[in-house]
């Protein structure tokens, strides 16, 4: 029996208080670089990182390429501060106007 150990970090809580609400999307990493899309990036309808008014959500939780189904948040309170410093993407003024919902303190 063959056996592959894998390392993954700790899960990120980009989330300031509750209540959340998420809907499943199943990324595309044709375009993604080292395999993982990090919690707090903005994604589009298409599966992809997009810090533009194309964004449907947030990302909750790191998504890896060996299983591309994640969260994206719909409806939120967000800690801006841990989501930007985690996903290395400063959330651009569209993507806060394309998501009403999702409150970024």
């Amino acid at each position: 029996m063959q056996v592959e150990q894998v390392t993954y970090a700790g899960d990120v809580q980009i989330l300031k208080r509750p209540p959340f609400e998420g809907i499943p999307v199943t990324l595309d990493f044709t375009s993604v670089t080292g395999g993982v899309v990090k919690a707090g990036s903005p994604i589009s309808a298409a599966g992809v990182v997009a810090n533009t008014a194309d964004a449907i959500g947030i990302l909750l939780f790191d998504v890896y390429e060996a299983r591309p189904q994640g969260t994206v948040l719909k409806k939120a309170y967000i800690n801006t501060a841990v989501a930007q410093a985690h996903s290395g993407v400063t959330i651009a003024d569209a993507v806060k106007t394309a998501l009403p919902m999702v409150i970024f303190e």
